[in-house]
């Protein structure tokens, strides 16, 4: 489901994670992370979080994305993520699983987890 995908990556996304609006918009009220770190996360938590990042030199590169259908309105959404700073160096691999689901007016996320893993090989889109 490519509007899936979208969202997640404008998740990853500096501008998008440091406007309220757009990130109150994309994440539920209800909304629960587990980290990589082994942290968990709440709506307010995780709002706050983005809203203190600073840029950085780099970006998350996603790929690998499956979404399941687990109900009419309900997707898992799974990928690999991998940090990218401006000199190439590849780090912070992870596996995520994101659980998105459709209000009635747009999809917003509910869960979202990420587990360290191996590295692999990029794809640029």
């Amino acid at each position: 489901m490519n509007i899936l995908i979208d969202l997640e990556r404008a998740l990853h996304q500096c501008d998008i994670r440091q406007n309220r609006a757009e990130v109150e918009s994309l994440i539920h009220a209800s909304f629960k992370e587990v980290g990589a770190s082994g942290r968990s996360y709440n709506f307010n938590t995780i709002i706050k979080m983005m809203g203190a990042e600073q840029s950085s030199n780099g970006y998350i590169h996603s790929q690998d994305f499956e979404s399941i259908l687990l109900e009419s309105s309900v997707y898992l959404l799974l990928y690999k993520s991998a940090w990218v700073d401006n000199n190439g160096i590849k780090s912070n691999f992870a596996k995520r699983s994101s659980i998105w689901v459709f209000t009635g007016e747009n999809w917003q996320l509910k869960y979202h987890q990420g587990t360290p893993c191996q590295e692999f090989e990029l794809r640029i889109r």
